[in-house]
């Protein structure tokens, strides 16, 4: 007989399961679809049968919709009637300021302080409901009284942030944060990612830098400390200060004997963000502690993976990164590198590890050089480097077609892109190849089979190859005509395009001036010709005459495509170049204003962004 009770007992139990299993999901979709008169009696049947609050607060909220405020409050006063939970008052007191009546909301949300929790999860619990409804007063009062209660000041340093956070009382919200992590120091990350929301609705911008001074002023009073002295690099960093973040790591790392891992990763973030030189400082002093460790010696300086190896490596690609910006960076400079890298593969050995660095010696022989056999020579020898991953191997080939093709063998460029191309179907890499393909057929004047490929290569799902490819085709179909049968004007403009390739910037310049004395003054390929020759007075480091070229672009030919793209060229260097801030800012705000479909348009507004912050 018992049994049959208990199973008859387990069947009713599933069959009440089940049944709610059915009618949740149904309320859900309900309220998320709107249809609140819909969804509050099923979520009010779900309550009774279980009494699983979460169900009650959307019942109510499906009431609020409907302002049926009345049904509203019967409903939860019975609730704290039958189950005594004081903090649905807090709940209660939402629906009467809802509803207008002050007073009573007033002595709803007064109630559970006069019959106050005394546990810890209890008055987090009571705390985390005023907050839903932004009674930060009463919040604060409650972690207040908590505090005196479990007679511990210490306790609820986070919520109490977060109730200066909503008021935005940022002095207070840092004191909490800064007594956080005095103690647990493990929550660095959490503070640093609360900061990082709240900066978001910093008003007056002033958080950055009151927090910059909080860090300040809490390291000269408790200098031993290490939790501030992370929390600083983390405000260094925020603030773009990446020299000065890079020195206090390596200070750090000093009085901690650290192995360098927390420089490394400083000195890959001060690369990512554009400040080589810090990059470069914190590299160094890696380079310079493992030599202090274990003399260098070749192929034995390091294990492989080292700290030391890695700086080594990362500094010569940085180097060369640096350089590569640099307009005033001369063959001498170049060879130096080209040199320098020579020593380190010699010093490390030649592994999948070192791998990056024939690269770039290979692209140096041959952009800055001219020393494309040398640069065909490492790049043959680096896919045979034991260990590589396919990514390097076609990086390889992909260079290597790239070489060929500026030294004049478009035949052999052409079988390179396109082992790399099969290889290679359905990546970034594939894309391309297929490109360089297009573009090679476009220099040797195989003009119609390259428009092929680049048609089709505008569907490519890489942007930044879909762009070039429809500017090619651009090019192509604006310049073609139907008397020009030898479309020599075509193959002009292939010519140049090629020597640019080739940074034959001289060559380049003489033909498009000459090809722009013959031109008609209404002839159509004017503007690309125009572009094509500031493009060139830039990388000849004649940015006055790069710039009259591009705005004459800008101001004749606005709204045509090579205008646009001009316009765009024109903030960039204003804010790189010249450092003029303000005459980029009303650069960047027109292209924005008038090119919002453009490709550049992201570029722009970030840009732009950027240069506002920079503003006092």
């Amino acid at each position: 007989m018992k049994q049959l009770l208990a199973g008859v007992l387990l069947f009713l139990c599933f069959q009440l399961a089940s049944a709610q299993e059915i009618k949740a999901p149904l309320a859900w979709d309900y309220y998320r679809a709107g249809e609140y008169a819909k969804a509050a009696p099923i979520f009010l049947k779900i309550y009774e049968e279980n009494q699983v609050q979460s169900y009650l607060h959307y019942y109510i909220n499906c009431l609020v919709e409907l302002k049926d405020y009345e049904t509203a409050i019967k409903t939860v006063r019975k609730a704290i009637r039958q189950t005594g939970d004081i903090i649905l008052y807090v709940n209660l007191g939402f629906l009467y300021e809802t509803s207008g009546d002050a007073n009573k909301a007033k002595e709803c949300y007064q109630e559970p302080l006069k019959e106050f929790p005394q546990t810890l999860n209890g008055i987090v619990s009571l705390g985390n409901a005023y907050m839903v409804y932004l009674q930060t007063q009463y919040a604060e009062m409650t972690y207040e009284f908590g505090r005196k209660i479990l007679g511990n000041p210490e306790e609820f340093r986070m919520e109490m942030a977060n109730v200066y956070n909503a008021e935005r009382r940022f002095p207070a919200m840092l004191d909490e944060y800064f007594a956080l992590l005095l103690n647990q120091p493990q929550y660095l990350p959490t503070v640093e990612a609360m900061i990082e929301n709240a900066l978001n609705y910093d008003v007056d911008q002033t958080l950055m830098q009151m927090t910059h001074d909080k860090t300040y002023s809490s390291i000269q009073q408790l200098p031993g400390v290490a939790v501030f002295y992370d929390l600083l690099v983390w405000v260094l960093i925020k603030e773009g200060n990446y020299l000065e973040a890079v020195e206090q790591t390596i200070a750090m790392d000093r009085r901690s004997h650290a192995s360098g891992e927390r420089t490394l990763d400083m000195a890959r973030t001060a690369a990512d963000e554009g400040d080589p030189d810090a990059a470069l400082k914190a590299y160094s002093y890696l380079i310079d502690q493992g030599a202090e460790i274990q003399p260098v010696q070749p192929g034995l300086a390091m294990p492989v993976g080292s700290v030391y190896r890695i700086a080594r490596i990362e500094y010569l690609l940085t180097q060369v990164e640096k350089e590569r910006l640099n307009p005033e960076t001369n063959s001498r400079r170049w060879q130096s590198l080209s040199d320098q890298i020579t020593q380190t593969l010699n010093d490390l050995g030649k592994s999948a590890e070192t791998g990056q660095l024939f690269l770039e010696q290979a692209r140096i022989r041959s952009d800055y050089l001219n020393d494309y056999a040398g640069a065909l020579a490492i790049l043959d020898e680096a896919v045979l480097l034991p260990g590589i991953h396919p990514g390097f191997r076609t990086d390889c080939i992909l260079l290597k077609g790239d070489v060929l093709l500026a030294s004049g063998d478009p035949w052999e460029a052409n079988f390179a892109y396109a082992m790399t191309d099969l290889e290679n179907p359905d990546n970034p890499s594939g894309a391309t190849a297929r490109f360089r393909k297009a573009q090679l057929a476009w220099f040797t004047g195989n003009i119609s089979w390259a428009m092929a490929q680049l048609d089709v290569l505008k569907g490519s799902t890489s942007k930044p190859i879909a762009n070039d490819a429809f500017e090619l085709s651009l090019l192509i179909r604006e310049n073609e005509s139907e008397t020009d049968t030898a479309q020599v004007l075509l193959k002009e403009l292939a010519g140049i395009d090629y020597l640019i390739f080739r940074k034959k910037w001289a060559e380049a310049l003489v033909r498009a001036d000459s090809l722009l004395r013959v031109s008609d003054p209404d002839e159509p390929s004017l503007d690309d010709i125009l572009y094509k020759k500031g493009n060139i007075l830039f990388q000849l480091d004649e940015t006055a005459q790069a710039m009259q070229a591009f705005e004459v672009l800008a101001d004749r030919y606005r709204y045509e495509y090579w205008g646009h793209k001009a316009l765009f060229q024109l903030a960039c260097l204003n804010q790189d170049q010249l450092k003029e801030k303000d005459k980029a800012i009303t650069l960047f705000e027109e292209f924005i204003r008038d090119f919002p479909n453009s490709f550049y348009f992201l570029d722009a507004r970030d840009r732009l962004k950027s240069l506002l912050q920079q503003i006092p």
